[in-house]
């Protein structure tokens, strides 16, 4: 009996292992930041700017709606914030709080003491300006990520990319959910599955949403030709697709 004392520790381990990885699928670690620090102006630490902005991203992640969008400005003339969140659309509403409170405290980081600045986050965008940003679709400023690893044959690959973005260009701009969003996977015979996510801001037109997914469509091959995982991003709409699967595909059965 003596050789099976190992036995219940050993259990227990696997248990916290098991335990550890489904903490880890439900929260996901963000891996992905980029931002924009733009050049156009800065505040004071002691300003009233500076008081204004600190005050909306406070309020970002409590006041987020369940369609995971908030916007909200503070001040006035040359002090008013103007500050638009969005979330991914797959995310459960207590995993976009989250993620939009971690944002906002990492854009006052990666961008101190400007007065427009803009983070994508793994999971969420957050932006602030100065000037007017409601209800006006941004193409830039924009920026880019994409896999190290190419696909073999670049031709069949992007002929496959294109036909499933097509697919959900419409979809996307004219969803009747407040999200306006789109994803699902194509089968690809000669490589693999290719897995797609198109986002716009609520704020916006489906026209101005369509127009800023085409754009972001058309410069996957000036930025990142040939890779198999690539995201475009801009203010107004993301686009990623990968040939691994990256969202959640329940809850865009469930909002769809």
């Amino acid at each position: 009996m003596s050789s099976w004392k190992w036995l219940p520790n050993f259990i227990f381990q696997i248990c916290l292992i098991n335990h550890v990885a489904i903490v880890k699928s439900q929260f996901p670690t963000p891996i992905f930041i980029h931002f924009k620090c733009q050049n156009n102006g800065s505040y004071t630490s002691n300003g009233t700017y500076k008081k204004n902005l600190d005050a909306l991203l406070s309020s970002v992640s409590p006041n987020i709606d369940a369609n995971g969008f908030y916007k909200a400005f503070k001040g006035e003339n040359s002090d008013r914030v103007n500050l638009i969140a969005l979330c991914r659309a797959d995310l459960q509403p207590y995993q976009c709080r989250d993620y939009v409170k971690n944002a906002t405290a990492e854009i006052l980081k990666k961008c101190p003491y400007k007065k427009q600045a803009i983070i994508w986050h793994e999971f969420c965008m957050v932006q602030y300006s100065d000037v007017a940003i409601f209800g006006k679709v941004a193409y830039s400023p924009f920026d880019w990520g994409y896999s190290k690893e190419n696909v073999p044959d670049e031709h069949k690959f992007y002929h496959e990319l294109y036909i499933l973005l097509d697919s959900l260009h419409n979809q996307a701009a004219y969803n009747r959910s407040p999200k306006k969003f789109a994803a699902a996977s194509r089968a690809n015979p000669d490589y693999r599955t290719i897995y797609a996510f198109l986002q716009c801001t609520p704020d916006i037109t489906p026209q101005d949403c369509g127009d800023c997914l085409s754009r972001s469509a058309l410069e996957i091959q000036h930025c990142c030709r040939a890779a198999r995982g690539v995201r475009i991003l801009r203010p107004s709409c993301y686009l990623r697709f990968e040939t691994d699967p990256f969202y959640n595909e329940t809850m865009v059965e469930t909002v769809l």
